[in-house]
């Protein structure tokens, strides 16, 4: 009897369900129903009231402005177009005067029979002697500069000029060329040549990429424009330290023979004092033995001249040396040593 009213009681339900009316979509053409919610005026969602009541939104914070993204922390692209250019040009002077330096100090040793590896000469050293002989070629490098800001303007005043100008200037890297061809039979062309390429070439790339008033640049035109000026930069520098390498031949072998003629006359006269003999023979020096008991030192080395020092190390030549056949010592400073040092105008009338 459970059995049958349960069943009774869900066929009831069952049947009330399905005769409950539809309620109507909003496109079947009947009046929309009312939500539920627009009849509950405490509803935070459809009471106008309620709004302002409502916890914030955290859960997406407005982003804080960057610290220096404002336009006064930033440099001018004119100021960073300079830094760069500095920068470059900083870095190229301090290679040629290093490359200047050992091919200077290069070129003297070899005239004095000697190696500039036997200096120990640091890169410092190599700097500094490169200063005193790059004054005059500085000062032409940078005449040649404004002398070439001032061809620009003078060329870009006048259409006309600017077109007879750029088509005579097309052909200024044929004179150095043709240099080259009398090179090997004039030696002193070694450093004009050189010198001569330069100006030559930037003269004709400058004329094949000028900018004509009302001439139109496309893209493909300036990357042209722009494979020529890097090619031509490239040669530029290999010719200046071409011309580098020849003018500090030049300097170093001048400088070995003032050093060849003034070693006696120019160069710091050096006594050596020494517990035991060093062996120095030769080249007008001379040695005595010091018979004072109280004496540190045993051996006193006279006649020498002073030819380089290098941290501990003292290089030392006769008063009579000359290159080729002169003997070049070098002793190192330490406590068994006394090493001393006299002018020119102090040197003793005689020294052995």
């Amino acid at each position: 009897m459970a059995v049958a009213s349960r069943r009774r009681t869900r066929l009831r339900a069952l049947a009330q369900q399905m005769v409950r009316p539809r309620r109507p979509l909003q496109g079947d053409g009947g009046p929309p129903q009312p939500s539920p919610a627009a009849h509950m005026p405490d509803s935070p969602a459809a009471s106008p009231a309620a709004a302002p009541n409502r916890a914030p939104d955290t859960s997406s914070p407005e982003p804080e402005p960057q610290s220096g993204a404002g336009p006064e922390s930033t440099l001018p692209p004119g100021w960073l177009e300079l830094l760069g250019a500095a920068g470059s040009l900083l870095s190229l002077l301090t290679a040629v005067l290093f490359y200047f330096g050992w091919a200077s100090t290069d070129a003297e040793t070899r005239a004095l029979g000697l190696r500039d590896t036997v200096l120990r000469l640091s890169t410092i050293d190599y700097l500094l002697r490169s200063v005193d002989a790059l004054f005059l070629p500085a000062a032409l490098v940078a005449a040649a500069a404004l002398a070439g800001t001032g061809l620009h303007r003078w060329v870009t005043q006048d259409p006309g000029r600017a077109e007879a100008v750029t088509r005579t200037l097309r052909f200024a890297w044929l004179p150095p060329v043709a240099l080259m061809v009398l090179l090997p039979r004039f030696p002193l062309l070694e450093l004009l040549v050189p010198l001569a390429l330069i100006p030559g070439f930037l003269l004709t790339t400058y004329a094949r990429t000028l900018s004509r008033a009302g001439e139109p640049s496309s893209a493909a035109d300036r990357r042209r424009k722009l494979r020529l000026w890097a090619l031509t930069v490239l040669i530029s520098v290999l010719a200046l330290f071409w011309a580098i390498s020849a003018y500090a031949g030049m300097v170093g072998r001048s400088r070995a023979e003032t050093a060849a003629r003034s070693v006696d006359t120019a160069f710091p006269s050096v006594v050596v004092f020494s517990e035991k003999d060093l062996l120095i023979r030769g080249d007008g020096t001379c040695f005595n033995r010091i018979e004072d008991k109280d004496s540190a030192y045993g051996f006193r080395h006279a006649g020498l001249r002073l030819f380089h020092v290098s941290g501990d190390r003292v290089f030392l030549v006769g008063s009579d040396w000359t290159p080729g056949r002169g003997t070049l010592w070098v002793i190192e400073k330490d406590d068994s040593l006394r090493v001393e040092f006299a002018d020119v105008k102090g040197r003793p009338a005689k020294e052995c």
